[in-house]
């Protein structure tokens, strides 16, 4: 990213008006397991909503936030924030486990290979979702998707530059977390537009 990007981006991000998601005298879910355990948590005491537990702490752009309240009774309310710090995070088994695993029989792997992309690429392709979801969530670049109860989902665009001189647009999944953290949940949701070349 040159010096004319770095600064188009930063007043992109500038203009965001981000606010927090806040389910009040409840500690955020910052890891898969406390998600789960607000999931149980809600099974089992009926005043407790494990979509409400979930979202608390996580970071919106004030424009594509989940409407509040969720639900009749729901306590929940978003507090406009001054900054946000993104983090963005894939698991390298979302490529080496899924993407490229052979028993996933569903057609992603051709859609990587035809770019020049195989699993020694796994590495290279972690970092370069990562590095793209950054730069758009704090953008504001970004399309609600479905809210569970483990939480709310996001898709961003990523277009990747194969190998081969071929390129590709496509929608990636991730799940917000508290504090500005999103994590890749799908490496390939669906097709951005078809042209490839």
């Amino acid at each position: 990213m040159n010096l004319q990007q770095t600064a188009e981006l930063a007043n992109k991000a500038a203009a965001v008006q981000w606010v927090k998601w806040v389910h009040p005298n409840t500690k955020p879910a910052y890891s898969n397991p406390e998600k789960h355990s607000n999931v149980l948590k809600a099974a089992i005491i009926p005043t407790h909503c494990a979509k409400c537990l979930n979202m608390n702490g996580c970071c919106f752009a004030e424009n594509k936030c989940p409407e509040s309240p969720l639900h009749e009774n729901c306590h929940c309310k978003t507090e406009r924030i001054d900054d946000i710090n993104v983090t963005t995070e894939c698991h390298i088994e979302k490529f080496t486990g899924y993407i490229f695993n052979k028993l996933y029989n569903d057609g992603k792997e051709q859609i990587f290979n035809d770019l020049g992309f195989s699993i020694s690429d796994s590495d290279t392709l972690k970092a370069e979702m990562e590095k793209q979801a950054n730069v758009a969530y704090i953008s504001g670049d970004y399309e609600l998707n479905k809210l569970n109860p483990y939480g709310q989902r996001i898709n961003i665009k990523v277009t990747l530059n194969g190998k081969n001189g071929k390129s590709l647009s496509f929608k990636t999944g991730w799940m917000t977390y508290p504090d500005g953290k999103i994590l890749l949940t799908t490496p390939f949701g669906g097709f951005v537009d078809e042209r490839i070349g």
